[in-house]
């Protein structure tokens, strides 16, 4: 028993350490400056109240850039940012830039000769050379920058910084076909304030307490998996209903996403930018335990588990749209009809069941296309998180419909009629969350909070939809009405048995209706 305590103290002695704040941010990419495009946002870092970003900028072109008497290097703060932004001129834009010290808004970016070298970019010739010049910008922007007005000094708190490479006289001249193409890399450092001055590393501001918060999550989703896995080997021998499996998975997905993300900052402590791999695993297993979750709350509200003369008519009964949603009503009996049907007519439940988990990891792939900052998953300041918000919303509506037929199409007894309307709640209130906190976020705090609140949100909502997945297949036969009846809950008596006649997801033919696995039975309906 000692040897288990320890055990579990120095594991988590190990995540507190793995989620402690980690080093700079270093971005590369490339820039083409045109009379059209006159300036570059090279990247954007949350520096911690009171403290100051170390910046060092490496800025090469490929070939000279004739006339740089006026490409700048230029700072915005997130006070001014959204103003510049809506400016239609380059000129006009500059005025909102920060002073980078008390004299200067912008430093001169001045080009090098370095050497002459094979000219390796797409498209060009193989014997094809051209001339390097590089310009080397290390500077420091102190937060909260410094005001024009003397006297006047800006609000002390965590600040956005926009870095931007610019070179407003292109959009008086037009001389785009001198405009050679320039490659960047930029470190930044987030300097925090200390009794003995600024230290610098760590992580931007806007990350501080994720990597708690990741640790809880592991935690959390780890003891959501070890009741579920208790309760599944106590049916060992026996039959287990395939519901237990996907929650467990649901809870195991996760705490993986929490853990590979907690690598990823480890790694970033390292290198300035992480693992791309572990960081995009994180966030395909995040949606994959999302997508899990929102096909057993669709499930039980359509009637899965439920006994045919109580569910009735409900989903995927009927007419061609309901056949369509058979995919809700029983996913993973709908999977396998997708293996074994030869046929068409018993495909379309699946493709629905297998549609919303490929729609959830494709926008989490999408949103890495916009920002590979960390978790973009459910970041909704771009297309792919509102898309996210826009399928919560949707999937509600049909939890929803189903919710309602299961309880007007059959012989629902009263007292589950009430445990159904407090899951209709639960499910909606999960559904409608998501949304509910981006849009409280987006409308109520200031943009240098928003990141963390969003994160806390969902991630305390994922939570709070495991827990009660959880108690709802772990609970006892006499926990609530659905557990007197569901097939997911164990009952004197052989289960097979007693579901034989009432069986409301009849398998087609080919298609088995349960797995074995040794002398353990997985029941699919």
């Amino acid at each position: 028993m000692r040897s288990i305590v320890r055990t579990c103290r120095a594991a988590l002695a190990a995540l507190l350490l793995l989620a402690s704040p980690s080093a700079a941010k270093i971005a590369s990419g490339k820039v083409h400056l045109s009379g059209v495009k006159t300036e570059s946002t090279l990247v954007k870092f949350a520096v911690a109240a009171g403290g100051a970003a170390k910046v060092d900028l490496k800025l090469t072109s490929h070939g000279m850039y004739e006339d740089e008497k006026e490409l700048r290097f230029r700072v915005y703060s997130d006070d001014e940012w959204p103003k510049a932004r809506r400016e239609p001129l380059c000129t006009d834009k500059v005025r909102f830039a920060s002073f980078i010290n008390e004299n200067t808004r912008a430093i001169p970016i001045v080009m090098e000769y370095q050497a002459t070298h094979k000219d390796k970019r797409k498209g060009k010739k193989k014997f094809e050379y051209v001339e390097m010049y590089e310009a080397r910008i290390q500077t420091e922007v102190q937060n909260p920058p410094p005001t024009m007005r003397r006297g006047s000094k800006k609000k002390d708190r965590s600040r956005y910084f926009y870095f931007v490479v610019d070179d407003c006289s292109l959009e008086k001249q037009y001389h785009d076909g001198k405009i050679p193409d320039m490659v960047y890399t930029i470190d930044v450092q987030n300097g925090r304030p200390s009794k003995n001055g600024l230290v610098y590393g760590h992580l931007p501001s806007d990350e501080d307490g994720i990597g708690y918060l990741l640790v809880l999550t592991i935690i959390f989703s780890g003891g959501m998996a070890a009741l579920l896995f208790y309760k599944l080997a106590g049916s060992f021998g026996g039959e287990v209903h395939v519901a237990i499996l996907v929650v467990m998975a649901a809870c195991l997905t996760n705490g993986l996403s929490a853990l590979c993300e907690i690598v990823h900052l480890k790694a970033y402590d390292y290198n300035g930018y992480g693992n791309y791999s572990l960081d995009a695993l994180s966030g395909h297993f995040e949606a994959l335990s999302d997508s899990m979750v929102s096909l057993i709350l669709l499930s039980i509200g359509g009637g899965w588990t439920l006994p045919a003369d109580v569910v009735g008519g409900g989903l995927g009964k009927g007419d061609k749209g309901n056949k369509l949603m058979k995919g809700v009503r029983n996913p993973a009996g709908s999977l396998l009809d997708l293996v074994y049907c030869k046929g068409t007519s018993d495909k379309e439940g699946g493709v629905v069941a297998l549609l919303i988990i490929l729609v959830h990891a494709g926008l989490a792939q999408w949103g890495r296309t916009f920002d590979d900052d960390f978790d973009t998953y459910h970041a909704l300041e771009h297309p792919p998180g509102r898309a996210l918000m826009l399928l919560r919303f949707v999937l509600g509506l049909i939890f929803v419909s189903g919710v309602g037929m299961v309880r007007s199409g059959g012989r629902c007894p009263p007292s589950l009629m009430s445990f159904l309307t407090k899951f209709g709640l639960v499910g909606l209130s999960y559904f409608a969350s998501l949304p509910g906190v981006a849009m409280f976020v987006g409308s109520v705090l200031p943009y240098y909070q928003r990141h963390q609140a969003l994160h806390w949100g969902a991630g305390i909502v994922q939570a709070c939809s495991l827990a009660s997945l959880t108690w709802l297949f772990v609970g006892g036969a006499d926990a609530s009405a659905y557990h007197r009846l569901s097939r997911a809950v164990k009952h004197d008596g052989d289960m097979t048995e007693s579901l034989a006649a009432g069986n409301s997801t009849s398998a087609p033919s080919g298609r088995p209706s349960m797995w074995r696995i040794g002398k353990t039975k997985i029941r699919l309906d």
